[in-house]
């Protein structure tokens, strides 16, 4: 019988077994240690897509109604009354793509601990208020459209501009 049949009858010596379970065990602890960094990157990444949609169906409503949308004179918008503010939002939007789920943050939505009690959808990005004006949002190339509430990401808040890019609140103050 020749070395190489005998070797694979006898099968795996212990210190290979335990060779093969530290490697396993390092590669493990790696993934792990990683899990919530790369969970954090793939939540930013859809926030940013998040407010590029909302970017296109600002666009989207502009170029249709000819306007920035324009808050109602009677909506109440004081901070006691969030939620006319964000339903008005919802609906504005809504047929030009700004469905609810676009306008949620999965990195704040999975930090909230108070969610709202009657399941309705919260906005977690302000847009900037203009006026009637068609060429006033494209004005100033500097002006966001869109601003993130909060410093969820750990860059500043997300703006979204005029030309749809997306840039942290560091990166526009050169905070580096």
């Amino acid at each position: 019988m020749s070395d190489k049949s005998r070797h694979s009858a006898r099968g795996l010596t212990m210190i290979e077994v335990l060779v093969s379970i530290a490697i396993v065990s390092i590669l493990a602890s790696m993934v792990t240690l990683a899990w919530p960094r790369v969970m954090a990157s793939v939540a930013a990444a859809k926030c940013m897509g998040n407010m590029r949609s909302l970017h296109v169906s600002l666009g989207s409503y502009v170029t249709d109604t000819g306007h920035w949308p324009q808050l109602p004179e009677n909506l109440d918008v004081s901070g006691s009354n969030d939620a006319a503010y964000e339903d008005w939002w919802l609906e504005e939007l809504k047929p030009y793509g700004g469905i609810p789920s676009v306008w949620q943050c999965p990195l704040i939505q999975s930090k909230i601990s108070n969610k709202d009690p009657d399941g309705r959808p919260r906005i977690h990005y302000t847009p900037t208020p203009f006026d009637e004006i068609p060429s006033t949002p494209f004005k100033w190339p500097t002006q966001p459209w869109l601003v993130e509430i909060g410093n969820i990401h750990g860059r500043g808040a997300n703006i979204c501009f005029t030309d749809g890019s997306i840039r942290s609140m560091d990166d526009v103050l050169d905070l580096n």
